[in-house]
């Protein structure tokens, strides 16, 4: 008010009447000069590595005291599994995004408030989650492995996640929660349906009837996963623990079915929903046979495509827990970049997902 009262001053003197557009224009462009100019105190430390991007090389670098968040302009990296772990275990690790999620609300609310219901995506903003991170994929494909080398050491409580390799796998959804706010969801596996080849073609009658029957009915289960898989991406009420990021794993060296693959990337990438494919037990395939399987995961997800939101899927290959693999020893690795993208892939403006549109009774009000 104090710039404008010269400005003001200075026509009614002359006679001049201000047109209100125009006085509010000035008034905007004044108060978010005021806002970017404002030096507010920043958030506690956190264990992050700024090394700027290429893309953000030729920006203004951010300001170097305090904590840089995963949603400042320069991404996140860490040293180690160490230094992630430590940022995972942060309880104040979502207080940025919160904020500035709840910024964007605060403008779809001014502008078509009456139209949207911003109830559930309020909540999660201002709760700092819970942001379910839900691991999928086949039987023995790693995730139970995945979730319990995450969330070791991490979580507050001790984690519900049983690995034996003499008894059967996950059989119910396991919510591992995180002191930041992220949750992980060890999902039972499934079995990709897989057409009868041409040799099965060559047996007899019966084995013939019998392989159509049993594949008939392992598709009809890999679709009820797909619909399962679509309604929690959809889904927008955090009771029912929506999906906020989706991490497909494979096990390195089992096949792959292209066509199961790009079904089931596409359901969250449709959504809008940051989706990964992770490649586990990487050391126990040899670099040829690695060199192949990039290439058909890479025409896979170039046929996924990315979202209207712009995300794609995102690759990564880990070893999930340390192994000896013919005398040889190999050590966990990859973890500490899966933390990192996972984090960079949670945006402030990926709240809409949790905006449901208003009922008429809330829209006629």
């Amino acid at each position: 008010l104090k710039l404008l009262a010269p400005i003001l001053k200075k026509n009614q003197n002359m006679g001049r009447r201000i047109q209100p557009q125009r006085l509010l224009l000035v008034t905007l462009i004044v108060a978010g000069t005021l806002h970017l100019c404002n030096d507010s105190q920043p958030p506690p430390s956190l264990l992050f590595c700024q090394e700027p991007s290429w893309q953000l090389r030729g920006r203004r670098p951010a300001r170097r005291s305090g904590v840089k968040s995963p949603w400042d302009e320069v991404p996140v990296s860490f040293n180690n599994l160490a230094d992630a772990k430590e940022t995972l275990a942060h309880p104040d690790l979502f207080a940025k995004w919160g904020m500035q999620a709840n910024e964007v609300l605060d403008l779809a609310n001014v502008t078509v408030g009456n139209m949207l219901d911003l109830s559930s995506a309020r909540q999660i903003a201002s709760e700092l989650g819970p942001l379910n991170v839900y691991l999928i994929g086949e039987s023995g494909a790693g995730k139970s492995t995945l979730t319990l080398a995450l969330a070791d050491e991490v979580s507050k409580k001790p984690v519900p996640v049983k690995i034996s390799a003499a008894e059967a796998g996950t059989m119910n959804n396991t919510f591992v929660s995180l002191p930041c706010g992220l949750v992980l969801v060890d999902t039972p596996g499934y079995r990709i349906p897989m057409a009868p080849t041409d040799e099965d073609q060559k047996k007899p009658f019966l084995d013939r009837v019998m392989l159509g029957y049993m594949y008939s009915r392992q598709l009809q289960r890999w679709q009820q996963n797909l619909r399962q898989l679509g309604r929690l991406v959809k889904e927008t009420r955090p009771s029912k623990m929506p999906a906020s990021a989706v991490m497909y794993v494979h096990k390195a060296g089992t096949r792959l079915v292209p066509e199961r693959l790009v079904e089931a990337l596409a359901v969250p990438i449709q959504s809008s929903v940051p989706t990964f494919m992770i490649l586990s037990d990487i050391h126990a395939v040899d670099d040829n046979d690695m060199a192949e399987i990039r290439q058909v995961v890479s025409k896979i997800v170039a046929e996924v495509g990315s979202s209207s939101c712009g995300h794609e899927v995102q690759v990564l290959e880990v070893n999930s827990a340390g192994k000896r693999v013919q005398d040889v020893n190999f050590r966990a690795s990859g973890l500490a970049e899966l933390v990192a993208a996972l984090l960079n892939a949670l945006r402030p403006r990926d709240i809409f997902q949790f905006v449901r549109r208003a009922s008429w009774a809330t829209f006629l009000r």
